[in-house]
């Protein structure tokens, strides 16, 4: 309040002749009487406009309000101190005056000199309230400013006050608090209430101030981290208290979290870190850089790290590269530079920068991280290495010969000159892996590798396609270097190979194509050079074949049968016939083979012997044996021989199908949906067909169990070991025709027919001759103990329908029992 002016009353009397006496009694005291009304809700109404120091109030008005209403009004809206004046004194009013926190109470008659005295103190207690006032708001304001929460705990009454920023353990209820003790403790994390009870304790007993930190409940998106600042008072009464400053430091917590875990990536990252100071000297490392360039943090200290490291850029200068990077606008930088290290040795280092700035935009800090990455170009070179060469033999692949026979190609082109190419498949090399085992198959192709890598020339170019399959790329331009190389290489390869203790001897077939009069590009030249290859096969192997046009067509015809036969299947173009078996005794007829026909509906009728070696290298011999087994149980199935039995029947399988994992199962699904019975049907094998003895055997008991007879077919004709046919379940061996064609005119084959009798009966097998055309021929393989035959002289293969009525009528089998 300013001294220098007068002080402002408001007069609250209805009595007019007394207000106006007291008027000019405060006046003669120097106060300034603005306002004089004579009932409580004019006073009430004006008080905002007169805005007194001090009101003056009878309590006894007109109206509705009385004196202590209207007081009780102006305090609680505007602060402006009250004293009544009254002639009563009763308990009732004095006690609702009471109510009204008035700042004085005068009864009638005063002495005006009193009012005075009042008058000033009441002002002095006011300018003390004020200032108080004014206390607690600034204090207010700090707590908010600082975002602090303010607590007392009175340990005589076990209640918690607190005012300020008290969210965290509040929520949104209304401050100031004051609730018990166990009340605020329900708020603090279990697991922290005895720590917190405990400092409480050891703050009232020691005197000293204390900080602690504790966690509230999973309340108001908690739980929070609190921390207090305490310290224990006593009271005039020297009753204990607690006073308590407390701060939400959840997000500090974080911070310093934060932090804690990118210490830990510092110094426990794979990758070297760098912190550089604004000029690029070296401010920390962590433990990867000295273990990856081999400086302590003693010695990178303060040094510029490019200079440190010798680190060189690739068309960087390592100045300018900084200053470019300090103006670019996210201040990023990675990439691939060379480093040295501490011992001299330099190293590939694939490198991150980073620019950090301070709050007001400037330079502050370079964050450099890199990694030594030799190994990764190991490695890439490994993986360059295997991407281009084959795993088994080191030599080239498909991939990088095709690149280098494009690049031979070209230079020929452009120098007008030729180039050639050889293609070498071994031959039998299956029979050596399904025999020995594909470990030493793979032995037997390293060692091939070998010798074509030793005895080249270093200007040549020998590759493996895969499998059994090289390919040899030579710069020779005449016909005659092709022929000597080619012949070279087929010496090479016939050396005996040591495998397992046994001595092994393979041989090759090459196909040989001259870029450019037989290919213009790789694509035409490699399929010259194989179409040549296959033409070596077919010659008789161990040989080598320059490509032809002629081979061309053959091939192509070839093609067109393979695509042909794998449709004809679906589009009926295939049928079944059947050759009579007869029993050479008495002519009866105890059985038939399933011999399979293709009519091609442009090329007419194909022969076996021309597109079943294409079923089998295609694939399509899978399906086509399926179907003619199928077709010929169907057929057979309910015919019967001169005795009523079931007609037997004998079918063709490939050693490609006898291999199959699926061949017993099938089988067993043909004879169960088409109802034949299983011990009128006979397969038919080769001897190739039981190389893999092992595989052979199990398939030959399975075959036994089902009650399904197997044959040898084309005895003689390949080779068969006598130790092999003992073990083998084997019930009957067919001889090949051409040990009987040219009898009874020439004897050499009656020796050999015999021994087969021998071993048949001693292997308990039985016999059956095929290419039977003559009676002569019949009588003497009867004598010789053969029992069984087919033959023109009994019956060309015949279609379903005539087999049928020829076991009707079986007059037209000759009479061959004399």
């Amino acid at each position: 309040m300013n001294a220098s002016s007068p002080i402002n009353l408001m007069l609250v009397e209805d009595e007019r002749i007394v207000a106006f006496d007291l008027k000019n009694q405060l006046q003669s005291f120097g106060y300034h009487v603005s306002a004089m009304v004579g009932s409580g809700e004019q006073a009430v109404a004006c008080v905002a406009q007169v805005a007194p120091d001090l009101v003056l109030m009878d309590i006894h008005l007109e109206g509705r309000m009385d004196g202590v209403e209207a007081a009780t009004q102006i305090q609680l809206h505007h602060q402006i101190p009250v004293i009544y004046l009254t002639a009563f004194a009763e308990d009732d009013t004095l006690r609702r005056a009471l109510d009204s926190k008035p700042f004085g109470y005068l009864v009638k008659p005063w002495d005006v000199r009193e009012l005075h005295a009042s008058i000033q103190m009441a002002l002095a207690r006011r300018d003390v309230e004020i200032a108080v006032e004014n206390s607690e708001h600034r204090l207010k304001l700090a707590l908010d400013a600082a975002s602090l929460g303010v607590f007392e705990w009175l340990p005589k009454t076990n209640r918690m006050h607190g005012d300020g920023h008290l969210g965290a353990l509040f929520g949104e209820r209304h401050v100031p608090l004051d609730e018990s003790w166990e009340v605020f403790t329900d708020r603090v994390n279990a697991d922290d209430r005895e720590h917190v009870v405990a400092a409480l304790n050891e703050a009232i007993s020691c005197g000293e101030a204390l900080r602690i930190e504790f966690r509230t409940v999973r309340s108001n998106g908690g739980p929070h981290f609190l921390e207090a600042t305490l310290k224990a008072y006593s009271s005039s009464s020297n009753e204990r208290r607690i006073i308590g400053i407390l701060q939400d430091i959840t997000s500090r917590r974080h911070t310093e979290d934060s932090l804690r875990q990118s210490s830990v990536v510092f110094h426990t990252a794979a990758e070297a870190i760098v912190i550089a100071n604004a000029d690029l000297g070296v401010v920390a490392i962590n433990a990867s850089f000295t273990r990856i360039t081999g400086y302590s943090e003693n010695e990178a200290l303060g040094f510029d790290t490019d200079i440190l490291l010798g680190i060189q850029r690739p068309g960087r200068h390592s100045k300018l590269f900084f200053s470019e990077l300090a103006a670019s606008s996210d201040g990023y930088w990675q990439g691939e530079v060379i480093c040295q290290r501490r011992s001299g040795e330099h190293f590939p280092a694939w490198q991150s920068l980073s620019v950090v700035r301070n709050a007001q935009g400037n330079i502050s800090n370079f964050v450099i991280a890199f990694s030594d990455v030799s190994e990764i170009h190991v490695v890439e070179e490994r993986l360059n290495h295997l991407a281009h060469h084959d795993p088994l033999t080191g030599l080239p692949n498909r991939l990088l010969f095709d690149d280098r026979l494009n690049q031979m190609i070209e230079v020929a082109r452009r120098q007008q000159k030729s180039c050639m190419l050889l293609f070498l498949d071994l031959d039998s090399f299956k029979v050596v892996n399904d025999t020995l085992g594909h470990g030493m198959g793979d032995e037997l192709l390293r060692t091939i590798a070998e010798r074509l890598r030793e005895n080249l020339r270093s200007v040549d170019t020998v590759a493996r396609l895969g499998g059994d399959e090289f390919v040899i790329l030579s710069g020779g331009t005449e016909k005659k270097h092709a022929a000597d190389l080619a012949q070279k290489i087929l010496n090479m390869v016939r050396l005996p190979v040591n495998l397992n203790n046994q001595k092994i001897t393979v041989s090759g077939s090459i196909g040989i194509a001259i870029y450019p009069d037989d290919g213009s590009n790789s694509h035409f030249l490699m399929r010259a050079a194989d179409i040549a290859m296959y033409a070596a096969k077919s010659a008789g192997r161990n040989r080598y074949s320059f490509y032809s046009l002629d081979m061309a067509e053959h091939n192509n015809e070839r093609l067109t049968l393979e695509q042909g036969l794998r449709s004809a299947i679906e589009e009926n173009q295939l049928s079944v016939l059947y050759q009579p078996q007869v029993d050479l005794d008495d002519g009866r007829i105890f059985g038939v083979e399933a011999l399979v026909r293709w009519k091609h509906p442009e090329l007419g009728e194909i022969p076996p012997g021309r597109f079943i070696p294409i079923a089998e290298e295609s694939g399509v011999i899978d399906s086509l044996g399926r179907w003619v087994l199928e077709r010929a149980c169907r057929d057979i199935v309910g015919l019967t021989d001169s005795s009523g039995l079931q007609l037997r029947l004998a079918v063709n399988v490939s050693a490609l199908e006898f291999r199959r994992d699926d061949f017993i199962a099938t089988v067993c699904e043909i004879i169960t949906q088409t109802h034949f019975p299983a011990n009128a049907l006979e397969l038919e094998i080769t001897e190739s067909t039981l190389q893999t003895i092992d595989r052979s055997v199990q398939i030959l008991c399975d075959l036994k169990q089902l009650g399904i007879a197997t044959s040898i077919d084309d005895f003689g004709t390949g080779y068969s070991s006598l130790s092999v046919l003992r073990d083998l379940p084997i019930d009957r061996i067919k001889i090949d025709r051409s040990f009987i064609q040219y009898l009874p005119e020439k004897t050499d084959g009656i020796s050999i027919i015999r021994a087969i009798v021998a071993l048949a009966m001693s292997l308990n097998m039985k016999i059956i001759v095929e290419g039977i055309e003559q009676p002569e021929q019949a009588s003497l393989l009867r004598e010789l103990g053969c029992m069984a035959g087919q033959g023109y002289l009994f019956s060309r293969p015949i279609d379903y329908t005539t087999l049928a009525q020829l076991l009707v009528d079986n007059t037209k089998i000759p009479d061959i029992a004399r």
